[in-house]
């Protein structure tokens, strides 16, 4: 056996020891435990969630590894409505059913600008997440998001790759964890719209999404092919229609067409950042 060749089997047998474990808890409680034990062997990471999205009503929480506190912090009150604006949830939208995608690498240029990002990542303390695509079937898609803390090391390329090396597999198990989700979930409930939201255009209610999502006005001019000009006049003519007068209150306004409230809890202490381990290789 030559030296190369002994690292690579030595990770072959540990993914192949994990695969084995998450395959034995498939359809039971210890499935996303193990998923994240088993990845972890190979690319450490702090938390995992798990959502599934069905066009834009709200998006079914099916597991996570987060206690109860940070769970209505993080899970529950992004499923509240901003999932709308998830970089994640424009690429299911766009028809993504499959893949291993990191969320600073699909954002917007302006993504850490945005209300989305302050309300959302600004509260909760989650630094960088890596979500696995998979189809559930039914006009389901599961997202499972690998996730850091802010505190974190940030993720490599390195990281990355081995992530995406995985992903079929990752795909694979939790399409088959989750395989009969659509026999068992509720129908979708109607979301109430906003009461200015009938006199958007199309392109204003487009632009309105874009600019919450964290497009500057360069980026949506560029991908409406539109001069950055029209798209200031769209926002002030939105603004105008929406009663609004800062980005803030157009993102409670945006909210409010999917819930009609958004009231954000608190965490009642940052993130405890656990002491890392290096991945063994």
């Amino acid at each position: 056996m030559t030296a190369p060749t002994a690292p690579k089997l030595r990770l072959l047998e540990q993914w192949s020891r994990s695969v084995a474990e998450i395959a034995a808890a498939q359809r039971g409680p210890g499935f996303v435990p193990a998923l994240l034990a088993g990845v972890k062997k190979l690319v450490d990471f702090d938390f995992v969630m798990v959502f599934a999205y069905a066009g834009t009503s709200r998006p079914l929480t099916l597991a996570d590894t987060l206690d109860a506190e940070r769970h209505g912090v993080i899970a529950e009150d992004y499923a509240d409505g901003p999932f709308l604006l998830d970089p994640f949830f424009r690429l299911v939208e766009e028809g993504r059913r499959a893949g291993c995608y990191r969320l600073h690498d699909v954002a917007p240029d302006h993504f850490r600008r945005s209300e989305y990002f302050r309300i959302h990542y600004g509260r909760t303390g989650i630094g960088e997440e890596i979500g696995v695509f998979f189809d559930v079937g039914a006009g389901l898609t599961g997202v499972t998001s690998f996730s850091r803390w802010d505190a974190a090391p940030a993720i490599t390329r390195a990281d990355l790759d081995m992530l995406r090396a995985l992903e079929p597999a990752i795909g694979a198990l939790c399409a088959g964890h989750w395989s009969n989700l659509h026999a068992r979930r509720e129908p979708p409930q109607p979301r109430a719209a906003h009461p200015a939201y009938a006199s958007l255009t199309l392109r204003e209610r487009e632009i309105i999404t874009m600019v919450l999502r964290g497009h500057s006005t360069e980026s949506i001019a560029m991908q409406l092919s539109i001069s950055p000009g029209t798209v200031k006049i769209h926002r002030k003519n939105i603004y105008r229609k929406m009663k609004v007068s800062t980005q803030a209150e157009l993102f409670a306004a945006f909210l409010g067409l999917a819930t009609g409230s958004y009231s954000p809890r608190d965490m009642e202490a940052p993130p405890q950042i656990p002491q890392r381990l290096r991945p063994s290789r």
